[in-house]
């Protein structure tokens, strides 16, 4: 199988893994009162290995099997270069959604414990760590991608911050779930009405990728936004 089509396949599966495993995801409101949950162990969140830039209607998609293979090229010479913006601008990814997170939970009053956990995919963990004095819940977090999107080409549809997460709040002493939401920043066709769905910064807009490679500050400034955005969001659901 060539390069392109092995692309081509995991870009497929990817994106249909990330629509199952969301659409699995019932909410379930959080009763902050009725849980007593005062210390939250934060585990290390499910986080993919680089951004994602996506074109969602792109010129190629209109000529079968050989437009998807360079729709699929083009997208990851793009994720290439914004992961090399963010390494220039010295921003690491998942050490800043960690660390705003933990703010956010700290600013609505809870007290945060680091809990560093390896996992095995991007998804819920299937176990948790268990009963102990130190914390009350476990709050597992997973993003299952983040960058930025175009909903077409041309500048009325400019790259936009994007991200799609999904979090679940445990008790420590029995893993019974307290809280279970997903968060859609930017969702492509306005999301799903499971999802909490944000609007992107209008202030972090770019008419083409160039335009997001001209600006490489700005194009992390755009990135980090997005995660202050939903670690607020979920700080607000614990509330």
């Amino acid at each position: 199988m060539g390069q392109l089509m092995k692309i081509a396949v995991a870009a497929a599966f990817a994106a249909t893994f990330a629509l199952a495993a969301c659409s699995t995801t019932s909410e379930l409101p959080f009763d902050h009162a009725a849980s007593g949950v005062k210390t939250i162990g934060l585990l290390t969140p499910g986080f993919p290995s680089g951004p994602t830039v996506s074109l969602a209607s792109d010129v190629g998609q209109s000529f079968g099997l050989v437009g998807g293979l360079i729709d699929a090229g083009m997208e990851s010479d793009r994720e290439s270069k914004l992961s090399a913006i963010l390494a220039r601008q010295q921003f690491a990814a998942a050490g800043q959604f960690y660390q705003d997170l933990a703010d956010a939970l700290r600013r609505d009053g809870y007290t945060v414990v680091a809990v560093p956990h390896t996992r095995n995919n991007v998804d819920y963990m299937e176990r948790y760590p268990g009963p102990t004095t130190a914390v009350d819940a476990y709050l597992d977090v997973v993003v299952r991608n983040y960058g930025y999107m175009a909903a077409g080409l041309g500048s009325s549809n400019p790259y936009r911050p994007f991200l799609l997460a999904q979090c679940r709040l445990v008790r420590a002493s029995d893993s019974s779930v307290l809280m279970q939401d997903v968060i859609a920043l930017n969702p492509l066709n306005g999301g799903t009405a499971t999802a909490i769905t944000l609007s992107p910064d209008p202030g972090f807009s770019f008419p083409s990728f160039e335009d997001i490679e001209a600006a490489p500050k700005k194009a992390a400034d755009g990135v980090a936004g997005s995660f202050t955005q939903t670690t607020s969001t979920m700080g607000t659901l614990l509330k």
